[in-house]
């Protein structure tokens, strides 16, 4: 499998495979994202719904540590680290634009398959942003997910138009919570005593 071309946000826009007011391009300006992954025609940006999520449960939660899996063009990691976290590894099977994005900032990037990486702790916060095609082996392996996570874990289950199946499955599952924003379904994972910081999210998303 060839690998997807690292190119410049700036470099779409002027091809007009971007739009200067497309939400990718203004999530990638506000947080400082230079380069995405272009891959068989299609833009690997962030996610603008796992973003708003992402954000509301970091001012909320204020961890200290993060795990950013299919970290993609690192802009979660960024993210974090904008909002205090200094702990934080990415991983992606494709990580050279989240290396060239995340460069100096002192986050660990690691080059692998997110399915199967084992670090050997746990971290405050999980975020899992995977291809559409592998969030089905992402909900049934909920459980190594939980083992990574020491407080919260969000994860994008799809478009919420096509997640139906799997927000039924989620949905009557102990300390999970799907919410919808930005057309995106995402799944809101917690530990014990962390609830009240889910549900606040959540309500937002109304």
């Amino acid at each position: 499998m060839d690998p997807p071309r690292i190119v410049r946000v700036d470099w779409l826009i002027e091809r007009g495979m971007l739009s200067e007011f497309s939400p990718t391009t203004l999530l990638c300006r506000r947080i400082g994202i230079k380069w995405l992954m272009l891959w068989e025609g299609f833009i690997y940006g962030p996610t603008p719904g796992l973003a708003e999520v992402l954000d509301l449960l970091l001012t909320r939660l204020k961890p200290k540590s993060m795990i950013d899996l299919y970290c993609g063009s690192g802009a979660f990691s960024k993210l974090a680290f904008m909002r205090g976290v200094r702990e934080i590894v990415c991983v992606d099977r494709f990580a050279e634009a989240a290396r060239r994005n995340l460069r100096g900032l002192g986050v660990e990037v690691v080059e692998g398959d997110a399915l199967s990486y084992s670090p050997g702790r746990v971290y405050d916060l999980v975020v899992a942003d995977p291809p559409e095609e592998l969030v089905e082996r992402i909900i049934k392996d909920l459980g190594r997910l939980r083992r990574l996570m020491g407080k919260i874990a969000v994860i994008w289950l799809g478009p919420y138009h096509r997640a139906g199946g799997r927000i039924r499955r989620l949905g009557g599952r102990r300390m999970v919570r799907v919410v919808e924003a930005w057309g995106d379904a995402l799944a809101l994972l917690w530990k014990p005593g962390y609830r009240e910081r889910v549900e606040s999210v959540a309500r937002l998303m109304e």
